[in-house]
């Protein structure tokens, strides 16, 4: 008989590392690029899924001091300074100059940004690549501009909303 935890549904910050894991191990990014720093061990997390595929790299870039020291140190204390980097500035001056394509964008932060920072890497980003942005429902009128942009018929994307962690966004590049 299967253990009463194999049934337990997880909390909204455990649903979306798990997605997040899964999105790691399903399509095996070697370019993940991360916008904002949504929980200090998401980069670590990330990290360590790329370990496992053996392959990969995540580049965070945290406007906070404070957050991407301690985002940092949870890679660093984790031995995965291999895979991930964190730096800290603006994702919209930082993460444009990271080479080669965007497998994976991860999104956090203020939601107007969102639209900005997906119009400076879209041009890098291949069919299957995966945007995943935290806390669109939180704040619609912020997000409105950006889910528009990626439900709109003919986007170029397949997009879905999930309702954990604020109201998670995860769409793939189609064409």
């Amino acid at each position: 008989m299967p253990d009463a935890a194999c049934f337990t549904v997880p909390s909204s910050d455990a649903a979306t590392a798990t997605l997040l894991r899964q999105l790691v191990l399903a399509a095996g990014p070697l370019n993940v690029l991360q916008a904002g720093c949504p929980d200090e061990s998401s980069t670590a997390r990330i990290a360590a899924a790329l370990s496992e595929n053996g392959r990969g790299r995540i580049m965070c870039c945290e406007t906070d001091t404070v957050r991407a020291e301690v985002a940092a140190a949870a890679v660093e204390k984790a031995g995965l300074g291999r895979y991930a980097q964190v730096r800290v500035g603006s994702p919209a001056r930082l993460l444009p100059t990271v080479p080669g394509p965007v497998d994976l964008l991860l999104l956090a932060g203020p939601a107007e940004s969102f639209l900005p920072l997906l119009g400076l890497l879209e041009p890098r980003m291949l069919p299957g690549a995966v945007v995943v942005a935290h806390g669109v429902r939180d704040d619609p009128a912020r997000s409105a501009d950006f889910l528009a942009h990626l439900r709109v018929p003919g986007s170029g994307y397949v997009s879905l909303p999930l309702p954990f962690d604020g109201g998670l966004e995860v769409a793939v590049r189609a064409a």
